[in-house]
């Protein structure tokens, strides 16, 4: 099983949706960068967002590795993209660096991954391997997606029909 490279969103919005137990039990291991970890814990603290405490939590509790990049060059070369965040930069090159797969939502960060071929995969990748695991039911999965789209989680209506159709076979 590849190890799992984190960006921000998929954070934010497990944790909102009561979902931080899925980030723990889930299989393998769970990477991240230091600035993903600054954003969901320390500003998210600062803003006084009630998630940024139970992720600080799983940080604190080891459920992540926080890993700096280590090509400076990619790195460099993956912040010169537009509308790339630094946070989004920092996991696909880790995901680069640790053959892993970058769990990145953004559209962006998606599209700067297939052109320099890193594997990605998103929040609701997480959800039906947390279903296919037994971690959470199907019925969970489904209701996190609504949860979430409702707490400002986007996506088109054409990703949401096809992830609740591939929840529904999980």
């Amino acid at each position: 099983m590849k190890r799992l490279v984190f960006n921000s969103t998929p954070l934010i919005y497990l944790a909102k949706v009561g979902l931080s137990k899925v980030l723990e039990d889930l299989k393998g291991e769970k990477v991240t960068s230091p600035e993903v970890k600054r954003e969901v814990v320390n500003e998210g603290k600062r803003k006084g967002i009630p998630d940024a405490v139970i992720l600080e939590k799983l940080f604190s509790s080891k459920v992540f590795r926080v890993v700096e990049p280590k090509d400076k060059e990619f790195l460099s070369r993956l912040l010169k993209t537009r509308g790339l965040h630094v946070t989004d930069a920092e996991v696909l090159a880790l995901a680069r660096e640790l053959d892993g797969l970058a769990v990145v939502d953004d559209e962006v960060a998606r599209k700067t991954a297939k052109v320099y071929g890193i594997a990605y995969v998103g929040t609701p990748y997480v959800l039906v391997s947390a279903v296919s695991e037994g971690i959470i039911t199907r019925d969970r999965a489904r209701q996190a997606v609504n949860d979430m789209v409702s707490a400002g989680w986007r996506c088109s209506i054409e990703s949401y029909a096809k992830i609740m159709e591939i929840l529904e076979k999980a």
